[in-house]
């Protein structure tokens, strides 16, 4: 059975792991756990109904389940995995033509108006009998991982819309009338003083500064955490985004490095550390594709049970 996913959120190469689990995007610790449990029950070999298939209940949790829970329920996994469904979105409202995404329930999400609570019903209904057929189980994940692109793509547009715009100071209609002669001799400049931006220019400066110093010293997680602070004040610095795909890239976590210089190359086409972290994805990616291709011509060790029998024996 093939486990790739060529739908919603997984065409930006990015797993889905909410829609594997039948979540909604932004569950809570408790409804991660809870929701786990019982979709293992229900596929363990131990536990499951005697009319399913067991390997291929065994095959789901093991490739599927197990590796969305281990992410979602740790939570430095999960804070990255956050970060990337960010930039999934933030790349989705610039590349996806939602009518492309043509499920019913994506389609009902997109002409509500508020979304939040009908795409907590909908993720609730299509999850409801996720598991009922293995057979369906992948179409299930997939049209729940179009409702989470689409979910995405809705919530970074209301964080854009929601963004107040920046006030016209009105002329004093007690200053004195500028004279032709002034005006003629000293036009009125159109640009903004730099005053305003170079502060915040300044301070991702800084924090960059910090990272590079942290990197040098192999503190990577708080050199991750003052770069998503300079995120917060300039979100499309291509110099943080490179560090960070640098970063990630030390830290063997390719998806998330691949995102963030994509992310880097989108605001400066040129950036030389996005460029140069690219073309490094690219050997290192094919290097995987060598050894996973070795790999499939040694016969697999027979699979153990897993779960160390939660669960428990049929009685």
């Amino acid at each position: 059975m093939s486990f790739e996913m060529k739908q919603g959120i997984a065409i930006f190469d990015c797993p889905d792991h909410y829609a594997c689990l039948g979540l909604a995007i932004g569950a809570s610790k408790d409804e991660i756990r809870k929701r786990y449990f019982k979709i293992a029950r229900s596929l363990h070999p131990d536990s499951c109904p005697a009319d399913m298939d067991k390997a291929q209940a065994s095959q789901l949790l093991s490739k599927l389940v197990n590796p969305a829970y281990e992410v979602l329920s740790q939570e430095k996994e999960l804070e990255e995995y956050k970060v990337l469904l960010r930039l999934v979105g933030q790349r989705a409202t610039r590349e996806v033509d939602l009518a492309s995404l043509q499920g019913t329930e994506v389609q009902t999400f997109l002409a509500a108006s508020d979304f939040e609570a009908v795409y907590q019903e909908q993720i609730k209904q299509l999850a409801q009998n996720q598991f009922g057929t293995l057979t369906g189980v992948l179409a299930v994940v997939s049209q729940l991982s179009e409702l989470n692109l689409a979910y995405l793509i809705r919530r970074e547009d209301s964080k854009q819309t929601s963004q107040p715009s920046m006030p016209v100071t009105q002329a004093s209609s007690s200053a004195p009338p500028v004279s032709q002669a002034t005006s003629a001799a000293a036009p009125i400049s159109q640009e903004q003083p730099p005053s305003q931006a170079a502060p915040t220019s300044q301070f991702v400066n800084d924090y960059c500064r910090r990272a590079e110093e942290l990197i040098g010293k192999n503190r990577l997680n708080e050199a991750i955490v003052e770069l998503r602070d300079a995120l917060k004040l300039e979100p499309r610095s291509s110099r943080c985004h490179s560090l960070l795909g640098s970063i990630y890239l030390k830290k063997n976590t390719f998806k998330m490095a691949k995102l963030h210089f994509t992310q880097a190359l989108n605001s400066n086409p040129q950036d030389p550390e996005a460029l140069k972290g690219m073309a490094q994805l690219k050997k290192l990616e094919q290097q995987q594709s060598k050894l996973g291709v070795a790999k499939k011509t040694i016969p697999p060790k027979p699979e153990r049970k897993g779960l160390f029998g939660l669960f428990g024996g049929k009685k």
